[in-house]
């Protein structure tokens, strides 16, 4: 279950595909890049999220992986069923 500050959608291309049409993301929301190889999934978190702790680390990990200077939405490389769980364990 994904919580009530974050709404997920599967696509199968999704890192930095201009191709597909532009989604638009409410104030106060990021769009985010979540997934390792094959499995990847964008999701669209509040920005509130961001303060706690178990996301700070996921940032340090997309940092370390990616760098700061990321251009497009923002890549985290996790497991999507992890990502899915702090959400939710964050959320509540």
């Amino acid at each position: 279950m994904v919580s009530k500050n974050a709404s997920s959608w599967s696509s199968p291309s999704c890192a930095g595909d201009r191709s597909e049409k532009q989604r638009v993301v409410a104030k106060g929301y990021v769009p985010v890049v979540v997934g390792v190889g094959e499995e990847v999934e964008r999701f669209v978190v509040s920005v509130k999220l961001f303060r706690h702790q178990c996301m700070m680390s996921l940032l340090e990990l997309a940092a370390e992986e990616f760098g700061f200077e990321q251009r497009g939405v923002l890549r985290i490389p996790c497991d999507v069923q992890h990502f899915r769980r702090v959400l939710q364990q964050i959320s509540d």
